[in-house]
């Protein structure tokens, strides 16, 4: 079982890795990077726009000034899982059917599960290579400008975007599969996360029916919450110059698990319910 399960995984990533797809998300990625890297060199006051009060950036602590770096790095990196996701994630399903390949997986003595954690172990393991890539730029760029290493809080900085990408993974695919079209899968995706995800989070800001965190978009800004506790995406915005305290980070960790679970348990359904792959 083991063995065909990691099988079709490295078969998936294999020819994944050789597509087009792959490549431009490795070159979207080290685009990114350098544009990232630009702000950073050539508008340094933007620094301040994080600030609270009349604190001047040139005084601040550098360990406080090393913080807003990873903090601004770590805001764009939100969006990367999610676009890495939609390439890999929202597409590895309904491609075997565009295909017509899901139909060789059938005749195969693998069962559905194991055919669906294949995909979501590939997808994320691609998400998570080509996300890497902005991860290397940052290091490099840090230790660049302050000549030293990141500090511990990168380690959870690393961790936290593996669980981010692995629940968005999940989530996709959860998304992926009703449908047979790779690209009507992606915009669908895209949609519930970006614009429904996001009307629920204003929904729930307003009535208090459910704290915003509960909300996938919302869940996974932590990334960059462990540089500095603050989230300006809230309407009720808190701002705290000091990371997010590990109960916190273990709080939200839970609840990307939760999400992560329940969109395989959503996957597997839908997927078993679909007889004879058609």
């Amino acid at each position: 079982m083991i063995y065909r399960f990691l099988t079709m995984t490295k078969f998936f990533i294999y020819h994944t890795v050789k597509s087009k797809a792959f490549l431009f998300m490795v070159f979207l990625n080290s685009v990114i990077s350098i544009l990232i890297a630009s702000i950073m060199f050539i508008s340094p006051v933007l620094l301040k726009s994080f600030v609270p009060g009349n604190i001047q950036v040139n005084g601040l602590p550098e360990i406080l000034v090393k913080r807003l770096f990873n903090f601004q790095w770590a805001n764009i990196m939100i969006y990367i899982p999610v676009l890495s996701s939609a390439f890999f994630g929202s597409t590895a399903i309904p491609y075997e059917y565009e295909r017509g390949t899901i139909y060789n997986l059938s005749s195969l003595p693998v069962d559905r599960f194991q055919i669906l954690m294949s995909k979501i172990t590939g997808a994320t393991v691609l998400s998570f290579l080509s996300t890497s890539i902005i991860v290397v730029f940052q290091i490099l760029f840090f230790v660049l400008l302050f000549k030293s290493l990141p500090g511990f809080q990168f380690l959870f900085y690393i961790l936290l975007l593996l669980l981010v990408t692995f629940s968005d993974v999940c989530f996709a695919v959860a998304v992926s599969v009703f449908f047979n079209n790779s690209g009507h899968s992606a915009i669908a995706f895209l949609i519930v996360y970006l614009v429904i995800m996001n009307i629920i989070s204003l929904i729930a800001t307003g009535t208090h029916f459910i704290s915003p965190i509960f909300v996938k978009t919302n869940t996974d800004r932590i990334i960059y919450r462990v540089f500095i506790n603050a989230d300006p995406y809230f309407l009720r915005y808190s701002f705290s110059l000091s990371p997010m305290a590990l109960p916190g980070i273990e709080y939200i960790s839970g609840i990307l698990l939760l999400y992560s679970f329940s969109a395989l348990i959503v996957s597997y359904i839908v997927f078993s319910l679909r007889r004879n792959f058609s």
